[in-house]
């Protein structure tokens, strides 16, 4: 039995189950289309309209990162539960929509990131500030970009429709429910413990 249960988990690991593959163009098309549009506002909007308080709020917001922390929490929590219950494809749709919506508001909100940190009057600023700014920068703009793409990539493994069923998910479906509920309580506890924490989210 124990050998079974754990032929069943290294089937479900294997390597080839992770690789997206056609996936990535489609989380490229995403990116650009929500980066894009967002990074043109933050000019358009500093070039004509720099004194409209409303244009300028809705640039700071979507910055910000609590929405984005709050869907993508909530969207790794129904990951562990699409795992939990990964025969029946209710919730798989449900965690791979939260997880899609996170990666797009992500995109967004880097695209207006990127477009604020073009528009900084680094002009006025001392030497030891330009490289103090130049070396933060350089680590949590990639940082910001990773971490988004990591909410995508569990949006890919979970994936589930009558099209494309992601092969993640397919020998998840076949592991014993045992194994299954001790990884899908294990992620989803991460998300919980995350949300339990006062400031952990932003």
């Amino acid at each position: 039995m124990k050998n079974f249960l754990f032929e069943r988990l290294r089937d479900a690991l294997e390597l080839n189950n992770f690789i997206p593959k056609k996936q990535i163009w489609e989380a490229i098309m995403v990116f650009l289309a929500w980066s894009i549009p967002a990074f043109i506002f933050v000019f358009w909007t500093n070039s004509y309209y720099p004194d409209v308080e409303f244009y300028n709020n809705a640039i700071k917001e979507g910055i910000g990162p609590n929405l984005w922390n709050a869907i993508g929490g909530f969207g790794i929590f129904a990951f562990g539960i699409a795992v939990i219950f990964s025969p029946f494809s209710t919730p798989s749709v449900i965690a791979h929509k939260i997880l899609s919506n996170a990666y797009a508001i992500g995109c967004l909100s880097f695209g207006l990131l990127v477009g604020q940190w073009f528009l900084l009057p680094f002009a006025q600023l001392e030497w030891w500030q330009k490289g103090l700014f130049g070396v933060t920068s350089v680590f949590l703009l990639p940082l910001s970009f990773v971490y988004n793409l990591v909410i995508w990539y569990l949006s890919f493994l979970i994936q589930n429709s009558r099209q494309n069923k992601s092969a993640f998910l397919i020998n998840i479906t076949k592991l014993h429910w045992l194994l299954r509920a001790l990884l899908g309580a294990f992620v989803s506890g991460i998300a919980l413990f995350a949300f339990m924490i006062p400031g952990f989210l932003g």
